[in-house]
């Protein structure tokens, strides 16, 4: 099939993330390269982002996978804009989102999962991933295995799509700055963890590793970027852990790239993940990295190689780990230079667009071999 494809987009979350930002730069890279992109919203957090960015957007109510008021939004939403191809990103989306795809017209159903997640055997899940969706595209091998662990689903559907990061310079000392524009001292060893406040990313362990960092690097800092629902209770650790007074909450960011480049170290500190898109973007500035074997981190690092790899849920391996590298800078630069190479190599975004889009355009050709486009 050649000419545009019309997409559609799920991004119904109530706050901005990995896979927001993943969904985000699908679109915007489908949509400059002359697709017709359209990304759905339900929260106002999601719709400034989008805004922002320069998407266009419209919204659906979708409060849950068993919302008929939002059902109802979203097939009319699919029937005014007649797409080639819906993109469902959330455990939300997928039940109601493949239903309604088969209401508006048959688009090609894809289902995007960034995190390693069994699924329950239940009429819902292998109604969503067994018959509803066409393709399942996932950000690691781990992932794609763990979900292949449900024998109803089809493998020859579920394809790995490695996460893309921006390899555009970053200018010299610029990252140092915004890190000390937020009151941190000059010269100051400075640790960051980045991403959503949740459980999952384990900022709580890295807080009770810090503490344990202190007794060697006593001048260290802690630089937390990201905002969720665990921020309360991880400032209260923050307390408790008697590191409160260095460690720094700054929310939300738009530069997080930028600011990894003016760290001393980079944590992944996550008890779970897909592919994190923070530890690609520390990678693709040459921080140094230290980071937990969860899923798609050893397929994106190799211990003493682009990183230092520790086990997950492990303080005192955490604490090791960033106190090596703040003492041997020579280590911490050549895992940082090695790891800038390795994204250049593996996780440019022209790579990943052009998978996505081979990908998309043979899904729908094997969908409707014999029907004409359904761009209005």
């Amino acid at each position: 099939m050649t000419g545009p494809l019309g997409i559609v987009v799920g991004i119904t979350s109530r706050s901005w993330g990995g896979n927001e930002k993943w969904a985000s730069d699908a679109a915007l890279g489908l949509a400059k390269r002359g697709h017709r992109v359209t990304v759905l919203w339900t929260h106002e957090p999601v719709h400034r982002e989008l805004t922002a960015r320069g998407l266009r957007s419209r919204r659906v109510r979708l409060r849950g996978d068993l919302d008929p008021v939002g059902f109802a939004s979203l097939v009319s939403v699919l029937r005014s804009e007649r797409p080639d191809v819906l993109i469902l990103t959330k455990q939300r989306e997928y039940w109601l989102g493949g239903l309604a795809a088969r209401l508006a017209g048959g688009p090609l159903v894809v289902l995007r999962m960034g995190l390693r997640r069994r699924l329950r055997d239940d009429f819902k899940r292998r109604t969503s991933f067994g018959r509803l969706a066409d393709l399942i595209i996932v950000n690691s091998s781990d992932v794609r295995e763990t979900l292949l662990e449900s024998a109803w689903i089809d493998p020859d559907r579920v394809l790995v799509l490695l996460n893309s990061v921006s390899l555009e310079p970053v200018e010299e000392d610029q990252g140092r700055k915004l890190v000390e524009s937020l009151g941190l001292p000059s010269g100051s060893p400075v640790v960051c963890g980045a991403g959503r406040l949740t459980r999952q990313k384990g900022l709580d362990l890295l807080i009770e590793s810090f503490a344990m960092v202190l007794e060697s690097a006593p001048d260290a800092y802690l630089l937390i970027l990201g905002e969720g629902g665990q921020r309360q209770p991880l400032e209260q650790k923050a307390v408790s852990a008697g590191v409160s007074d260095r460690v720094v909450f700054a929310g939300h960011r738009d530069d997080v790239r930028e600011m990894l480049s003016g760290v001393d170290v980079y944590v992944l500190s996550s008890r779970n993940e897909g592919m994190a898109n923070t530890l690609l973007e520390a990678m693709s500035v040459g921080a140094p990295i230290v980071a937990t074997d969860v899923s798609g981190t050893t397929e994106a690092v190799t211990d003493g190689v682009e990183a230092l790899v520790v086990p997950s849920d492990d303080p005192s391996a955490l604490a090791d780990a960033i106190v090596r590298l703040l003492e041997d800078r020579t280590l911490a630069s050549e895992l940082g230079a090695a790891a800038r190479k390795r994204a250049e190599t593996q996780f440019g975004r022209e790579r990943m667009m052009g998978e996505l889009i081979e990908v998309l355009e043979k899904g729908v050709a094997r969908k409707h071999p014999t029907t004409s486009r359904r761009l209005p």
